[in-house]
């Protein structure tokens, strides 16, 4: 599935999409390059809020993709 943003601020974080067909789901997470600690914060607390789903976080200003969890 993958998540749209339509009135979402672009300074607050969204799953871009939620791998479902597995024993876990893992929602992926792009983070921005220039994302600030607000930011990371609030995807912290995201993250924390569902802890029967799994997170993939790639941090695009911190280089290549990581792989992903499939």
């Amino acid at each position: 599935m993958k998540g749209l943003r339509y009135d979402l601020q672009s300074d607050q974080p969204i799953a871009n999409a939620l791998l479902q067909n597995r024993d876990e789901p893992i929602a992926l997470f792009v983070v921005p390059t220039g994302a600030d600690e607000n930011y990371e914060a609030a995807l912290d607390e995201m993250i924390a809020a569902r802890p029967e789903i799994g997170s993939w976080v790639w941090r695009v200003g911190d280089g290549d993709m990581p792989p992903l969890p499939l």
